[in-house]
């Protein structure tokens, strides 16, 4: 359950982080890609969303190695440098979860929190901040999982011109570790991207997408 819980958070989470570009662009985005992991398994995603006067919407599905499939859909809107946040996500056997989350925007860094809730009502929690500044932004957030168990997650993007390098690392309540290294570049409203995400026993799988955005 706790696996399927950060699965509808880490989905939640990216929805929205895709959104929040989308409407600085003032424009839709679809994004379709797929993870590879250690063992050869591949799992598969889409996601899309549109912003438009200060409200944004996406939705997404994944598709396992072995079929079964996730869907995820949320909606954001803000005003007065402040944002509010709400979504479902549901898993291959039919449960769901629910998010709900506000992020506060000012002097070019944010702070985010929420609480995603499960179908047995458990609940996980998290809070994050982020900055920019010089073309790399930095974001940390802590992840609370409904048996008190945390997990941190640190991460930077650098921007050159149309390109981009990402770096993410995850730490478990038992001090285990997922990096993920990568990037991207852009031209034309279309993006492409990829990288290399390594486990806490240094097991190694590749993701790799494409991205547009389009003029609403």
């Amino acid at each position: 359950m706790r696996k399927s819980l950060a699965i509808a958070a880490c989905a939640a989470l990216l929805s929205m982080a895709l959104a929040a570009e989308a409407e600085a662009r003032g424009r839709g985005w679809a994004s379709s890609g797929s993870f590879t992991g250690p063992r050869g398994g591949t799992t598969t995603w889409a996601r899309s969303g549109q912003c438009s006067g200060g409200a944004c919407t996406a939705s997404g599905s994944a598709t396992g190695p072995y079929g079964g499939t996730r869907t995820w859909q949320g909606s954001r809107t803000c005003a007065g440098g402040t944002c509010t946040s709400q979504g479902t996500a549901t898993g291959p056997g039919g449960r769901t979860w629910t998010t709900t989350g506000t992020a506060t925007y000012g002097n070019g860094s944010v702070q985010r929190q929420g609480t995603v809730t499960g179908p047995y009502g458990g609940k996980t929690t998290y809070q994050g901040t982020g900055s920019c500044a010089n073309g790399t932004c930095s974001s940390h957030a802590t992840v609370t999982g409904p048996n008190g168990g945390t997990y941190t997650r640190d991460a930077s993007v650098t921007r050159n011109g149309n390109s981009w390098d990402r770096n993410v690392t995850v730490t478990g309540p038992n001090g285990g570790t997922y990096t993920r290294d990568g990037g991207g570049t852009c031209a034309g409203g279309a993006c492409t991207y990829g990288g290399t995400v390594t486990g806490p026993r240094g097991n190694t799988g590749t993701y790799s997408g494409t991205a547009t955005y389009v003029r609403p």
